[in-house]
């Protein structure tokens, strides 16, 4: 009995010591097809534009793409700190895109001073008037884009976009963009420009990376159109700036 005891703990171990392997194989390979855990990847495009006129556009850097996982919730995404300083009666840069509960400080290097605010319901804010050197800040906690103006200088406005993703970018003055890091499998593809309606696309990512995706915005139908000060009414009509 305890010979045969014996043979069959031999036989068992050597069992184990065949099927291991394999099943680590089998492990690995399995972990390695979940969306959370394929290896990242990069993604490239580019994003081009219909104009009214012939003229080709400036302002293709003021795009913004990011991609939103539809295999899986996306990762945890930490708050990042922007800046859009105040320099010349304009926003530098005019835009920042962050992630939400990020905050962006607004440095005024004007030697005049400035009032910024925003009226747009989820991130309406006041930061008040204050000079050259100081500084305020704002933290924006929902998605979207989020037009910033100035109370006294109306030709003033800048953007912030809050990406509900880690995958975001803006695009190149050429239009040329580039995302790194991204695990394979499906996505939404957003790109967002001031001056044209949204594109959304699903796409797929393989194991290998995706390059030269195109991107057309359409800007025909933008129309500029003056926005209010923060209380609601047009600004000093004799153009003239108060400072």
């Amino acid at each position: 009995m305890t010979h045969s005891n014996t043979s069959i703990g031999v036989i068992a171990r050597q069992m184990r010591a065949l099927l291991l392997p394999v099943l680590t194989v089998a492990a690995l390979t399995s972990l390695a097809a979940r969306p959370g855990h394929a290896q990242p990847v990069s993604v490239t495009g580019r994003v081009s534009m219909i104009e009214k006129s012939s003229d080709a556009p400036n302002d293709l850097g003021n795009t913004v793409i990011y991609l939103i996982s539809l295999d899986s919730a996306s990762p945890a995404l930490p708050t990042v700190a922007a800046t859009i300083a105040m320099n010349g009666r304009a926003f530098v840069p005019r835009l920042q895109v962050v992630t939400p509960g990020s905050r962006v400080a607004f440095p005024n290097q004007d030697p005049f001073s400035h009032n910024i605010f925003s009226t747009t319901p989820g991130a309406a804010f006041d930061l008040g008037l204050y000079p050259l050197g100081k500084s305020k800040e704002t933290r924006f906690r929902r998605t979207g884009a989020f037009p910033i103006y100035c109370n006294i200088h109306p030709r003033m406005t800048a953007f912030v976009v809050v990406a509900p993703t880690p995958w975001y970018t803006q695009a190149g003055n050429d239009g040329r963009w580039s995302l790194e890091g991204v695990p394979a499998g499906r996505y939404s593809l957003h790109v967002w420009h001031e001056r044209a309606p949204e594109s959304k696309a699903e796409i797929r990512i393989p194991a290998a990376g995706l390059t030269g995706l195109a991107t057309q915005l359409d800007a025909r139908g933008f129309r500029f159109a003056q926005h209010m000060n923060k209380f609601g009414k047009q600004y000093d009509k004799t153009g003239k700036d108060r400072y």
